[in-house]
């Protein structure tokens, strides 16, 4: 009883499924229109973003490089203003200075807790 009931809602789903298949011919050639026009929309936008990644890569390269060149040349006033104002870089009073700026501790591993 079972399996003659699920034989025959399995023929009514075949049919049905075969009948919306059938369908006219101007759903079907709209139907590949709207696909054809979602693909180039993606293939167009896809090449938009790449065009537009080569465009702004060199732009952003150029401002890091920009910002490491300031950068170099303050670390090299800084040092030249700290050589007018200490004297020699290997005098005692600048490797005092250097050791403050050292902070010492202990290292523990998770095992010592």
């Amino acid at each position: 009883m079972f399996n003659s009931s699920f034989r025959q809602q399995a023929a009514a789903w075949q049919q049905q499924f075969a009948h919306r298949q059938r369908g006219n011919l101007l759903q079907r050639l709209l139907a590949w229109i709207v696909l054809g026009i979602m693909l180039v929309v993606a293939a167009a936008i896809l090449l938009f973003m790449l065009l537009l990644s080569w465009l702004v890569i060199p732009i952003v390269i150029y401002r890091y490089r920009k910002k490491m060149r300031r950068f170099t040349e303050a670390a090299r006033q800084h040092a030249e203003q700290h050589q007018q104002h200490g004297g020699q870089p290997h005098d005692s009073s600048q490797r005092s200075s250097r050791d403050s700026r050292v902070i010492e501790g202990e290292v523990l591993n998770k095992d010592e807790r």
